[in-house]
């Protein structure tokens, strides 16, 4: 299979977008529909651009605050005493009742709307894991109650014990087994082996907050770095990048070089495995 030019899947990149949303004009998906069988690249692009727009388009629509829905309602009542004057004898009908409108579309009108959508999810993704529990420690009450040893806990996060245990179980777990920092602690082995192998991203996000909680133990770095090519959801990989890159791990600077010019990763981090190069060479 001849290998497409770099300058061609340049070209096309720009029409992926439009291509995925069919709104590109005839000539143009043709285009692209005869290059994509030669260009697994783009074909990755294509799959990763449909899965955000899945996403997108199931995300619950956001609910206006109170206060904007009340100043919405006292603007159209003043608009409507200005279109149509009360009658001097009759009493006014009373307004009907206001609906409450999502501010958020259900279909973004255009490719550009889209790939800004979709850089916010992902920002979005990456405030989460920075801010979830970094530096902050749980309630000493929940901690008490719910922390299980290391061997319950690992039951009780891979379902070994013969129990379901929910996403947000898990999550509350992990961030409750963090609390304890002693040298040789087992329980940093259950929390990398969550970081690696848990099917839901936010746990291994919890998992990232709670290992860099315990990162003066000597396994943690270690850890990290390894953890990094193993990982595929964007905001994992951005989270554990500015987690080495805050850690100083100079160590890790082969595996950013490598996820730098992955082709499965999407751009956004790429550009952040290319920015943590910078600050720790």
């Amino acid at each position: 299979m001849k290998t497409p030019e770099p300058t061609a899947c340049h070209e096309m990149e720009a029409l992926l977008p439009a291509y995925v949303e069919h709104s590109l004009p005839a000539a143009e998906a043709e285009r692209v529909a005869a290059h994509l069988p030669t260009c697994p690249g783009c074909q990755l692009q294509v799959t990763q651009l449909r899965a955000l727009s899945d996403d997108l388009d199931a995300a619950l629509p956001e609910v206006p605050r109170t206060a904007l829905r009340a100043n919405f309602i006292a603007m159209l009542e003043q608009q409507k005493a200005q279109l149509k004057p009360e009658a001097t004898f009759a009493a006014p009908p009373a307004p009907p009742e206001a609906k409450v409108v999502s501010m958020w579309p259900t279909a973004l009108a255009n490719n550009w709307l889209r790939i800004a959508a979709s850089i916010v999810l992902i920002a979005a993704g990456v405030l989460l894991g920075r801010n979830l529990h970094w530096g902050a420690q749980p309630p000493a009450d929940l901690a008490a109650n719910t922390r299980p040893a290391h061997a319950e806990l690992a039951q009780a996060l891979t379902g070994s014990n013969g129990n379901t245990v929910s996403a947000s179980d898990r999550i509350q777990l992990v961030t409750n087994s963090s609390r304890q920092n002693e040298p040789g602690d087992p329980t940093v082995q259950v929390l990398i082996n969550t970081l690696n192998f848990d099917p839901n991203p936010n746990v291994r996000l919890a998992a990232c907050e709670a290992l860099y909680r315990l990162r003066d133990d000597s396994r943690v770095r270690e850890a990290l770095v390894h953890s990094l090519p193993i990982q595929t959801d964007p905001n994992v990989q951005i989270t554990l990048i500015d987690m080495l890159v805050s850690m100083r791990v100079r160590r890790a600077v082969p595996q950013l070089e490598r996820l730098a010019k992955r082709p499965d990763a999407l751009p956004v981090v790429r550009a952040q495995a290319e920015a943590g190069i910078g600050k720790l060479i």
